[in-house]
């Protein structure tokens, strides 16, 4: 079966006239532990359990190998290193080991996986409940303005069903709602709660 996808504009960018678009997978969902376990089963004399408890101790090992200052390599799938990250404005005089942060797990497919997936067919899925509206940020303050009249508070799903943004759409218009003094977070970085900022 083929791979659908769909196609997506890149976010906005101050100098940037046209806009590009970016593919994406449309998927289907989320092959957990489990169900690997269960498709080698079926490949091979390994049972789901013993792939589930291989697996699981990968976990040990992964972190066991970035800990020693060591990549990992898994033949046939890829290598896997730590990616940092430290304050842009941190004096390399004086940085110390507090300064630096994990930033994340960095993936680079094996040459083996890449040609595989050459084979992949692609089908062009189109839904326009997927893609996020245009709106000039005049029309989302008065949206905003009509919100607050009957509400409190605001969170980000709140504001998706106000401008029909999708999340990482709803995200960036929330901060640079935020950045231009329009909303104030009351809430935590990781759980963000939005009230008209008072001017």
């Amino acid at each position: 079966m083929p791979v659908k996808f769909d196609l997506y504009s890149n976010p906005e960018k101050e100098g940037v006239t046209s806009r590009k678009l970016h593919a994406k997978v449309i998927s289907k969902g989320v092959v957990n532990t489990r169900n690997l376990g269960e498709r080698v089963n079926q490949k091979c004399s390994l049972t789901a359990s013993d792939v589930w408890g291989v697996l699981t101790a990968l976990q040990t090992e992964f972190y066991n190998a970035f800990c020693e200052g060591y990549s990992v390599n898994l033949e046939g799938i890829g290598s896997f290193n730590l990616s940092l990250k430290c304050a842009p404005d941190v004096d390399p005089k004086y940085v110390s080991s507090k300064d630096i942060k994990v930033k994340g797990i960095r993936f680079v497919p094996d040459k083996k996986l890449l040609e595989m997936l050459n084979k992949v067919h692609f089908e062009h899925d189109i839904d326009d409940s997927r893609h996020s509206g245009n709106m000039e940020q005049a029309d989302i303050i008065v949206k905003i303005d009509r919100y607050f009249v009957y509400n409190r508070f605001m969170r980000r799903a709140d504001f998706e069903k106000l401008t029909g943004f999708n999340k990482s759409k709803a995200l960036r218009t929330l901060k640079i709602l935020v950045a231009d003094g329009v909303l104030k977070n009351v809430g935590t970085v990781n759980m963000p709660m939005y009230i008209k900022n008072q001017i």
